[in-house]
């Protein structure tokens, strides 16, 4: 039922062309049930000899049915078939939006495969129940209620006795339904599967080759469209019994009309064109029966791909919505730690433990520890990819919640060491983040982030497009545009999560070097593995097992002798190492 309903909304934006392509539908509808009486007056005009202008009257009212019914049908074609697509329009738009509310955690619970499915298979399905399912359904009820009427008005007694075969439609209707339903919902999440594999590949397609595994998942593929041709054909058996059931009963009904039916002519208890024209409401009872299996199949269709999209509309994201009372038109940069202990949403152990500190504005401070000690998940917790416990994470004193979210994200860039360029030219993935950019600020940013030497090895310089996902470009490219695209939008709190892996040390610290002289105000957060640059930074935060384990700048830890004075001294060796060994 909430399925149904999900659909009434959208039923009430197109009320009037829908109203009208009802009404063409009716009218189709009438006329058809017109065209046998008029053959049933023809006929019983037959012995009376009637005159050339009689006969000629019953053709041209047969030629205006004819026509009558030509507008007719492109009327309710138009008008019933255009409000479904504008409608698998309506829901496709309000996915797409619904989606870009969600946070990184649902994300991570669905794949893109999976999403791409509900957005494209199950919404044409939807499509075609809204379009041609509600079309056949109340063109079916419409003509089997006004046939049956005037069947009874005809010979009620040859009526009931032609009847008597349909009560096995209605078995054979509440027998198949509920298991027709099941499969069509079976099918749908399968073929989320295989539309999940595809995407998968394409994306990992190098790495396919890089390990030769083109054959493995060739067989993956086929095992995976065959179960889906498997889970197709149960279903097609079920329609394989049901539908020439129909069929079988409107063939016994027609040989009962015609042997009960030619008796009573005989008898002269019924004419000859009322015969005809019983037998004419009979055979039009046949494609409504036939159509219930059709209209079965594309409401349950419908209804297990509306089920599915409703999944995805009724996700809600696991950032705390709050009342947003601070004004966030600009940020000093200042980030506090209030005793803040964060466990990912669904887990129960806490992956960051009771973290106190305060980055001044304009500070650069650096993050270090062993993989998997917290770092990233704390800096994702700034600009709310993940929401911190209420009061424990404070931006210029404020709490975190109580600033517009689309505000705060506007003041604060992150850059990871895998980020994510769009298909389009380089010029565009830089001022993605500010349309506005002028090509000198593009320009200067090229520059800040030492990507001039590689304009000469891209045929379009700045305007090359890259191919998916920047497949073309290496990785430290990649990082270098991700950190121009930040950059260009002035932020005053800058994230580089490992930002920096992709590079070497030298063009690491002339980046670094060249963001410090930038002409604006930026709380820098680096997190990195290499000391050698960390030193250089305000504030050294060193994590382990997500505590704050120390905390200084290089002098204080380097005397400490503690966990960054081991990690220091070990790297330092490492690197003499490879000096010695070259």
């Amino acid at each position: 039922m909430k399925r149904i309903k999900a659909f009434i909304p959208y039923l009430q934006t197109y009320r009037r062309e829908i109203t009208i392509g009802i009404i063409a539908l009716l009218v189709t509808d009438f006329i058809s049930l017109v065209i046998p009486w008029l053959l049933k007056s023809f006929i019983d005009l037959l012995p009376q000899k009637p005159s050339g202008s009689e006969l000629a009257w019953y053709a041209g009212m047969l030629f205006l049915a004819a026509v009558g019914q030509a507008v007719s049908r492109f009327g309710w074609r138009k008008y019933l078939f255009g409000p479904s697509r504008k409608i698998e329009v309506d829901i496709l738009n309000k996915l797409f939006q619904h989606l870009q509310t969600l946070d990184k955690t649902f994300f991570q619970n669905h794949k893109v495969g999976d999403l791409m499915s509900r957005a494209t298979n199950d919404l044409r399905a939807v499509k075609e129940f809204l379009g041609l399912g509600l079309l056949v359904a109340l063109d079916a009820v419409v003509v089997i209620i006004a046939a049956i009427a005037l069947m009874i008005y005809l010979n009620p007694q040859l009526t009931l006795y032609a009847l008597l075969p349909l009560p096995l439609v209605s078995i054979l209707f509440f027998g198949f339904i509920k298991t027709i339903g099941v499969r069509h919902t079976a099918i749908q999440e399968h073929l989320a599967k295989i539309t999940s594999m595809v995407q998968e590949n394409l994306a990992g397609i190098r790495v396919l080759h890089a390990f030769a595994q083109e054959e493995n998942e060739k067989k993956r593929f086929d095992a995976l469209n065959r179960e889906h041709i498997a889970r197709n054909m149960h279903l097609a058996k079920l329609f394989g019994m049901f539908t020439p059931s129909l069929v079988l009963t409107i063939g016994i009904a027609s040989l009962i009309a015609f042997w009960v039916g030619s008796k009573a002519v005989i008898a002269g208890d019924m004419s000859l064109g009322a015969f005809v024209a019983f037998n004419g409401y009979l055979m039009m009872l046949a494609w409504p029966m036939m159509a219930i299996g059709f209209v079965i199949n594309l409401t349950q269709k419908g209804l297990a791909a509306m089920g599915r999209i409703l999944e995805l509309l009724n996700s809600r994201s696991f950032l705390v919505v709050s009342p947003a009372t601070i004004p966030a038109n600009s940020l000093r940069g200042e980030i506090e730690f209030r005793e803040l202990t964060f466990r990912y949403p669904g887990e129960d152990n806490p992956v960051l433990h009771s973290l106190n500190f305060r980055i001044e504005p304009e500070s650069t401070v650096a993050v270090i520890g062993m993989i998997g000690s917290g770092k990233s998940s704390m800096a994702q917790l700034i600009p709310r990819v993940y929401d911190a416990p209420e009061s424990s994470l404070l931006i210029d004193g404020h709490p975190i919640q109580e600033i517009p979210l689309d505000r705060l994200r506007r003041h604060i860039a992150y850059v990871d060491q895998d980020p994510f360029l769009f298909s389009t030219s380089i010029r565009t993935n830089i001022s993605v983040g500010r349309e506005d950019a002028t090509d000198a600020e593009i320009d200067d940013m090229v520059r800040c982030v030492h990507l001039t030497p590689d304009l000469a090895r891209w045929p379009q310089g700045l305007n090359t497009v890259v191919g998916e996902r920047g497949v073309s470009l290496s990785g430290g490219q990649k990082q270098r545009i991700a950190l121009a695209r930040a950059l260009i939008r002035k932020p005053e709190i800058l994230i580089l999560d490992d930002a920096f892996s992709s590079l070497d040390i030298e063009t690491e610290a002339t980046i670094l070097s060249n963001i410090q002289r930038l002409d604006q105000a930026i709380t820098t957060i680096l997190i990195t593995h290499r000391l050698s640059v960390a030193r250089q930074a305000d504030q050294i935060l060193v994590m382990e097992q997500g505590r704050i384990v120390e905390c200084g700048d290089h002098e204080s830890l380097m005397k400490n002798e503690g966990l960054y004075q081991r990690m220091y001294t070990n790297q330092a060796l490492a690197q003499e190492m490879e000096i010695l060994l070259q």
